[in-house]
């Protein structure tokens, strides 16, 4: 197991080790081709995720795409502001 899905509603899952670009690996039926590498601990994309769309991580809305996310990348603070720090928008 490479990627840690935490809720069938989540858009993100974690990667339990460090993924390489171009790597294919899956979890839960779905299938990934990592767009980028991905360190252990980092959220991944499942699907695509466009701009000012919710990152859903435990069932939960935790944070806000500030780009549009292509399935398989690498998602962080490059391209995601939390919506559970205190002063972040929402």
């Amino acid at each position: 197991m490479k990627l840690l899905l935490l809720d069938d509603r989540d858009n993100v899952a974690i990667a339990v080790t460090d993924l390489r670009s171009g790597e294919v690996t899956s979890t839960h039926d779905i299938r990934l081709t990592i767009g980028s590498d991905v360190p252990r601990g980092h959220k991944v994309a499942l699907r695509a995720i466009t701009r000012g769309a919710d990152i859903i991580r435990y069932g939960e809305p935790v944070g806000e795409a500030t780009s549009d996310i292509a399935s398989g990348e690498h998602v962080h603070v490059h391209n995601v502001i939390s919506k559970r720090l205190p002063g972040c928008p929402r």
